[in-house]
Parts: C-alpha cells; structure tokens; sequence
C-alpha cells in the first residue's frame, strides 16, 4: 500500500476521500488531517507517496504548504485541490514544483486517481 496524506480542512470531505480510496480497493492507504501540523508531522516520518493538500485553509495557505514541502522534501509529490483559488494563486502553486495536478472541487475521483496512478510512472 501506498501512503498518501490528505490534508483539508473540511473534515466532511475527508471523509468522503478516504471512504472512496478505501471501497475501491485501490492500492493507496490514505492518512487524513484537517490540522496543518499533524499532516506535516505525518510527512516527516517518512514513507509518502503523494501529499494531497486543499488551497483554502486556517493559518497557512496550500501554497505556503506547497512550498514548504518543496523546500524541506524536493521530491515529495504533490496534488492540489481547490474549489476557490484564484488563478494568480494557482500559477504560484504550480510554481513549486513539486505539484503534479491541481484538482477541482467537487472532485473528479476519477481523475484524482489518474493523478496518483501518473506518479508511479513520472518515479
């Protein structure tokens, strides 16, 4: 199983994530935070195939988390989701450099799942 953390702070749409990621038997284990800190502390253990982080959220922004990882973890993938960015924010967020895809909301699980399947080949 491949770990992925999914970082947002609508805790309903977590939820929603990791139920689907689970029903479909797909062969990621997902690892959901709707607190900056804890998805970050989780990422410093090692081990992450893909970081899935929201725009939109207290404290820090996804692309103030998207740099950090970026700076700290250089090969750490990423994929952003959004329902609000505007597209200034956008341009910054895939400036980085670690982010693969920048998705939606409401998500396309199906394409959310091609954005984590392309990962294994971009590796």
């Amino acid at each position: 199983m491949r770990k992925i953390i999914i970082l947002d702070d609508e805790k309903m749409m977590l939820k929603s994530l990791e139920r689907r990621i689970k029903s479909e038997n797909l062969d990621y284990e997902p690892h959901c935070f709707s607190s900056i800190k804890a998805a970050l502390a989780e990422l410093e253990k090692g081990d992450c195939y893909a970081f899935i982080t929201d725009v939109k959220m207290p404290l820090l922004t996804g692309d103030q988390v998207v740099n950090y990882i970026s700076h700290k973890f250089p090969e750490q993938p990423c994929i952003v989701i959004t329902g609000q960015a505007e597209r200034r924010e956008i341009k910054h967020i895939l400036d980085a450099g670690n982010v693969k895809e920048v998705i939606w909301k409401p998500i396309d699980f199906e394409k959310l799942v091609t954005a984590l399947d392309s990962i294994a080949v971009s590796e």
